[in-house]
């Protein structure tokens, strides 16, 4: 039950939740609450409010975060969620699958998988999403680029651990799609100030590493989300249809032995050869031969979401290839989202972006200044492969940085964004002293696992257990 707001103090310590003592920062709106998480009665206070950040450019705004804190003498981790966009809020991370109360029934209830149960969460909205502003709206983007975003985060991240006094707690981060990219870069700012970073989770985003040498190795890989895709649908023929398990083993030995070389050098290829791998991928995709491109041998993401169910007039979802039309109407979820904040958590101020204020333009305007927009580059985006520009090696740098440093890295199934198999074989290749340092997870799901009633536990489970220090 949730109990009546009290005053907010800067911390001094942690108090027992029965007690008074404030927890949250000045200025920001402190209430507590108790949940189920994990089978345990649960205490917890909700502190919901921003922190000063700069631009690259010395302009100003405020960031805005909810945190939630479990008061206790023991040292617990701290752990920063948010997800991407570029241009996103973390709701989805956060009333979906990692809150104390998420989405249940057109309602929120108790989330019995959140982390909060091994560590202390702050969810966090970059300037121009949720209620984080720009002091200034006409220099908001000031901060709507990838080096600037990575930049203020960072600065937010350290601000709040000096405000909050949880300079000792493990440190970890934790972000979804473009979010990853936010995590890992992050990580490397903190890690080159002489902050100790105990772990990154990378959920739906791939693993940020700059541009791969390989790319056809990864795109011969990406049949298996296909494979498991045109599987689900029932468009494989009955003897790849038959076992899934072994079909989607078949499909990767062919891709790495026959599918990755054929991409590298398809002019190498006799007739004869080239005859049989289109007729390979046309099979093991569920299309027609016609689909295929004939000169360079490759289905874009894009070509296949829109092919494999062509003649029904239906495409795939980019997030989930298994679903086809729009992702439905979310006003009833955006009515709870702000009712929460200014009922629950008794936040009166500003209006949140894209529910009680205006949408914020932040993804459109976005600028890749991380690394060039070639025109190669920008090719592969139009075909979904990803953004207009590639990353920067973040994560090795800062896991070669931080010896210590652990990455946990998530992806569904059924995403066109990402591949379970290519997460595998990129971190095979990776030294073996970084190699060892990761933990790499596959669910039946899309780019939002977690939505998937069959995984939302193990997801939120497994996360948990990273985030306390376990594998």
């Amino acid at each position: 039950m949730l109990r009546l707001a009290i005053s907010c103090a800067l911390l001094i310590g942690f108090a027992p939740a029965s007690q008074a003592a404030g927890v949250c920062a000045s200025g920001a709106s402190e209430t507590r609450h108790s949940a189920s998480i994990g089978g345990k009665h649960l205490e917890y206070v909700a502190c919901a409010g921003t922190l000063p950040v700069r631009s690259l450019k010395g302009t100003t705004g405020r960031i805005f975060y909810t945190a939630y804190i479990v008061p206790t003498k023991r040292t617990r981790p701290l752990s920063f969620i948010w997800n991407g966009g570029p241009g996103a809020d973390s709701r989805l991370l956060h009333f979906h699958a990692l809150g104390p109360r998420v989405f249940r029934g057109g309602t929120l209830a108790d989330n019995r998988v959140s982390p909060l149960g091994t560590s202390d969460l702050v969810f966090v909205d970059p300037v121009g999403t949720g209620f984080s502003t720009a002091h200034r709206p006409e220099q908001a983007a000031d901060f709507y680029g990838t080096n600037a975003d990575i930049a203020s985060v960072a600065g937010f991240v350290g601000d709040f651990r000096r405000t909050y006094r949880r300079r000792d707690a493990p440190l970890y981060l934790v972000g979804e799609s473009f979010g990853t990219w936010r995590a890992a870069g992050v990580a490397e700012v903190l890690i080159d100030r002489g902050t100790k970073v105990a772990g990154i989770a990378l959920i739906s985003g791939g693993i940020p590493l700059g541009d791969l040498p390989d790319r056809n190795r990864i795109r011969a890989l990406s049949l298996d989300s296909r494979v498991a895709t045109a599987h689900a649908l029932g468009r494989l023929a009955p003897e790849l249809q038959a076992d899934r398990e072994r079909t989607l083993a078949e499909v990767r030995a062919w891709g790495l032995r026959d599918y990755a070389p054929a991409l590298a050098d398809p002019d190498a290829l006799t007739p004869e050869r080239r005859t049989a791998v289109i007729a390979a991928l046309a099979q093991y995709q569920g299309l027609p031969v016609s689909a295929i491109d004939i000169p360079t041998l490759w289905v874009s993401p894009r070509q296949f979401r829109t092919g494999l169910l062509a003649a029904e007039g239906k495409t795939l979802g980019i997030f989930d290839m298994r679903t086809t039309g729009g992702s439905g109407d979310d006003t009833a979820e955006a009515r709870l989202v702000i009712d929460y904040y200014r009922a629950s958590l008794r936040y009166r101020h500003g209006t949140y972006a894209g529910i009680d204020g205006p949408q914020s333009d932040a993804g459109g305007t976005w600028q890749y200044d991380q690394s060039p927009i070639t025109k190669d580059t920008l090719a592969r985006a139009m075909a979904g492969e990803g953004p207009p520009s590639p990353s920067q090696p973040w994560t090795l740098r800062a896991m070669e940085k931080a010896a210590g440093l652990r990455t946990w890295v998530a992806a569904g199934r059924y995403d066109s964004l990402n591949s379970c198999a290519g997460n595998e074989a990129t971190v095979a290749a990776l030294p073996g002293s970084v190699a060892a340092r990761f933990v790499l997870r596959c669910y039946e799901g899309g780019h939002m696992m977690y939505e998937d009633p069959r995984e939302t536990d193990r997801f939120g489970r497994e996360l948990s257990t990273f985030l306390a220090g376990g594998a």
